[in-house]
């Protein structure tokens, strides 16, 4: 008896220790996978910081937030954090930094002519600078594409990218540009530059550009009215985004109400000194002198733009002080005045920074939300933060910081609330869980892009 016993309690034992054994070898396996799929891996918590949620609550300080994994598991005040809480996390001492969303610039353009190097050196001067999500506004979507599968699975130093693929009129396909963006194929036949007419079955124009990868749907140029509120309509009806230029030409303004963010507020300004223009271009502007937000063209089209809830991405960085264009004072007038009539604006720059700046051009359009159109700088934080991951359809995972959400944050030094500039005093970005301390970057001049 006594010797089945001890056989049967040595089965036991080699069981246990086989079970034992399996268990690690399933959680190194997941890992591997969580790896591979660049998700980061287990429990931090930051503790001690002064918290900037990306709403228009006011700063609480001595806050903590947990990390799990790449999202959010709690926001609290540190007094609240428990022992259990503390159990198996890395503690990051944030005492005395500040914490806000990580940064959205909603206008960029990285492939219009594909330049991988430049690219990757514009997005990690970004990630390093607290941005953690970009828009890209059209270009090689194959480009894009790989560039958002790297950011995704951190193999690139990189916000995440997202990005439209374009429709237009068929006379538009005759830009240079689209001919870069789609060199080895022919433009306006592919799905990410793809043109479009009243014979065009748009369902179908629709699920094309979704299959790209691509986030929304840019609406471009060189299209009737009546064509631009049906494709409109057609990608709402998809959960697909869909961004536009205020004015597509030969429609108007007007026409692309509804959609979910449209670009470059001077360009009401535009229509109200040349109603009759019928295609896209930047040459021969009117001349906009003595023209202000209380002109009444630009007043009831604020007021149809406020009703639509459409968002807009003023893209003030393009607007300079003098020359023929529309100025950055007049640019500041009309936003100021969408802002006031309750539009959402968004803080997208549609530029690039000097190749010698050390930090994202972002920065740059926050700054002129706060000097030219009036903002607090809170308000323009929620720009780049809550404002753009609307604009996005991504409000459910970023865009400010609470449970369940991304962990994408920036922890400054210095209280941004004070000085919007203070946005440059970065400590660290967190992007789903990824830490980017900017003091392991070192910055280099940019090398020379030419779009």
């Amino acid at each position: 008896m006594n010797l089945k016993y001890a056989a049967i309690a040595i089965a036991v034992m080699f069981a246990t220790v086989h079970a034992a054994e399996e268990k690690p070898k399933a959680n190194t396996q997941q890992d591997r996978l969580n790896k591979l799929n660049g998700l980061a891996l287990g429990r931090v918590i930051y503790s001690g910081a002064t918290l900037i949620d990306g709403t228009s609550a006011a700063p609480r300080s001595g806050m903590t937030i947990i990390v799990k994994d790449d999202r959010i598991e709690a926001v609290l005040p540190t007094t609240q954090l428990t022992a259990q809480q503390k159990d198996g996390a890395r503690i990051v001492d944030v005492a005395g930094q500040y914490v806000l969303p990580g940064l959205i610039d909603s206008h960029v353009h990285y492939a219009t002519n594909p330049d991988r190097p430049y690219a990757e050196a514009e997005l990690k001067r970004n990630i390093y600078g607290g941005v953690t999500g970009v828009r890209d506004m059209a270009g090689d979507a194959r480009e894009l594409a790989g560039l958002s599968r790297d950011a995704l699975l951190n193999r690139i130093p990189s916000p995440d990218v997202f990005y439209a693929s374009l429709v237009a009129g068929p006379s538009f396909f005759k830009d240079p540009r689209t001919v870069v963006a789609a060199l080895g194929t022919q433009p306006g036949t592919v799905p990410w530059l793809y043109a479009v007419d009243d014979k065009t079955k748009l369902p179908l124009a629709i699920a094309q550009a979704r299959g790209t990868g691509a986030t929304g749907m840019k609406i471009y140029a060189n299209l009737p009215g009546t064509l631009v509120r049906k494709l409109i309509a057609e990608a709402k009806s998809q959960n697909f985004p869909v961004w536009t230029h205020m004015q597509v030409y030969p429609a108007s303004p007007y026409d692309s109400l509804g959609a979910t963010a449209i670009s470059h507020v001077c360009m009401i300004a535009r229509h109200v000194r040349e109603q009759g223009k019928t295609a896209y271009g930047h040459n021969g502007e009117p001349s906009y002198q003595g023209l202000t937000a209380e002109d009444p063209g630009i007043k009831k089209y604020i007021a149809a733009l406020a009703e639509s809830g459409t968002i807009m991405d003023a893209t003030l960085s393009v607007y300079k002080s003098e020359g023929p264009h529309c100025h950055i004072e007049l640019a500041g007038d009309i936003t100021r005045a969408m802002h006031k009539a309750g539009i959402k604006i968004i803080a997208g720059t549609d530029t690039d920074n000097t190749g010698e700046d050390a930090f994202p051009v972002v920065d740059h359009e926050l700054e002129k939300l706060v000097k030219y159109v009036g903002f607090t700088p809170q308000e323009a934080i929620i720009a780049a933060t809550a404002n753009a991951a609307e604009a996005l359809g991504k409000q459910k995972e970023f865009g400010t910081l609470e449970a369940g959400k991304y962990a994408n944050m920036v922890f400054l030094q210095r209280d941004p609330l004070q000085d919007i500039a203070n946005v440059r005093s970065v400590i660290l970005t967190v992007k789903r869980g990824h830490e980017f301390a900017r003091a392991d970057y070192k910055f280099t001049p940019l090398p020379v892009h030419e779009d």
